[in-house]
């Protein structure tokens, strides 16, 4: 159970990383 936690906690870092990263190269590219 831990595992899948664990799991799904680190997939929801790794978008929020990734979509944090498109918008800052995107505000980047605006500015």
């Amino acid at each position: 159970m831990f595992g899948v936690v664990a799991y799904i906690g680190f997939l929801a870092l790794f978008t929020a990383l990734a979509a944090g990263l498109l918008f800052g190269l995107r505000a980047a590219k605006i500015l």
